[in-house]
Parts: structure tokens; C-alpha cells; sequence
């Protein structure tokens, strides 16, 4: 059995999984859901107080020559940071890198628990 907790909702109006009036996330996956969305999402140093949060991946994007060896070290170091309950719970991580037009695409997918969540940042 893995660990119980809960978190705020915040989840906001146009978010795929967005649900009016909610005010706490009680499910321990969507939790960890939360978190991995936002660790993903922010880049290094945008979060006032801890410049070491954040996976910065949109700036990979941009790059010439991005190493998927690389970035799983960097999210795997980031998840051990500041999701440890994820690595308490195990998961899997599958990244692949599309070429775009403008930049490139990641494409990350976690296994956790049975669950399948797919990121997808371009």
C-alpha cells in the first residue's frame, strides 16, 4: 500500500482534467499528478525561494543535440528532490523527442501504479 495524503486542487479553467469548485485533491495519484505537472512545467529558478526547482525541459527543446540520457537523469534527480513519495510508490519513465517544426517535442510517459500519464511539451 503507498501513502495517503492530500494536496490543494490546482488544476485551473481550460486544464484537461479542470473540475469546477474543487478545493482539495485527495487522490494520491492525481497528487503526485499535480506535482510532476508542475515540476515538468517550471523552468529552473522560477520558483521564488528554491532556484533548483524545476525541469526547464522547454529550454532542451530549443537545443541542437538533446541527449534523452541526460534528460532522464535531470527529471529522475528532480523526482527524487521534490516527489520522493513517487519513489516510494516506483514508477516508469519512457521519454521520447519528436523533431518539430519550430523546436522539438518531448514526449514523457509515467507508469505509475498502473497509471499511464503522458506530458507532452512542445
Amino acid at each position: 500500500m503507498y501513502p495517503d495524503f492530500k494536496d490543494f486542487y490546482i488544476r485551473y479553467p481550460g486544464h484537461i482534467k479542470y473540475v469546477p469548485n474543487k478545493m482539495i485533491q485527495d487522490d494520491t495519484i492525481e497528487v503526485i499528478v499535480q506535482k510532476l505537472e508542475m515540476l515538468l512545467f517550471t523552468g529552473t529558478g522560477e520558483l521564488f525561494g528554491d532556484i533548483g526547482f524545476g525541469g526547464d525541459l522547454e529550454y532542451y527543446l530549443w537545443q541542437t543535440d538533446v541527449n534523452t540520457k541526460d534528460l532522464r537523469n535531470l527529471i529522475s534527480t528532480q523526482v527524487s528532490n521534490y516527489i520522493p513519495e513517487l519513489e516510494q510508490i516506483g514508477y516508469q519513465m519512457d521519454i521520447n523527442i519528436f523533431e518539430g517544426t519550430v523546436q522539438d517535442i518531448l514526449v514523457l510517459n509515467f507508469i505509475i501504479k498502473g497509471y499511464n500519464i503522458e506530458f507532452v511539451i512542445n
